[in-house]
């Protein structure tokens, strides 16, 4: 079992994120240690349980409660052309700026922020982008080389 805090406003079970750590702001919270440091950089999660504890978050004033979370297949954003289930592909690192973006953090994710080989698992939807690229969610696993 794994327990993170997360948004209150998107606390919910079957919520997926992608895990790409803190701010300078996090560094001074006594709940680091629960809330960034033991899930893995990069990585996927999925909850699975939302706990009714709820406490302060430094950034933004925000409202974090206590989840139960497990990890899943990597989300990742890729290519459209690219997408094939099964396929073992490279994942080159898409130039984005929207940090408000709700994909922002499956386009630039930490974990496949150079040209990685990727094994594409399913597709999860198609991605309106701001910015005009023709891009898919995936749930994908990263091919160590």
């Amino acid at each position: 079992m794994t327990l993170s805090f997360i948004l209150k406003d998107v606390a919910k079970v079957s919520y997926q994120f992608s895990h790409q750590g803190g701010t300078q702001t996090c560094k001074k919270c006594q709940y680091l240690q629960v809330c960034i440091e033991q899930l893995e950089m990069g990585s996927s999660y999925e909850i699975i349980e939302v706990r009714s504890k709820e406490h302060p978050c430094l950034i933004d004033n925000g409202v974090m409660v206590v989840c139960e979370v497990k990890k899943i297949n990597d989300i990742v954003a890729v290519e459209n052309q690219k997408y094939l289930e099964n396929l073992i592909s490279t994942r080159n690192p898409i130039e984005c700026n929207e940090v408000l973006c709700e994909n922002y953090d499956y386009c630039v994710s930490i974990k496949y922020e150079l040209a990685s080989k990727v094994k594409i698992i399913k597709k999860k939807r198609d991605i309106k982008c701001p910015l005009g690229y023709n891009l898919v969610l995936v749930e994908a696993n990263k091919i160590d080389e």
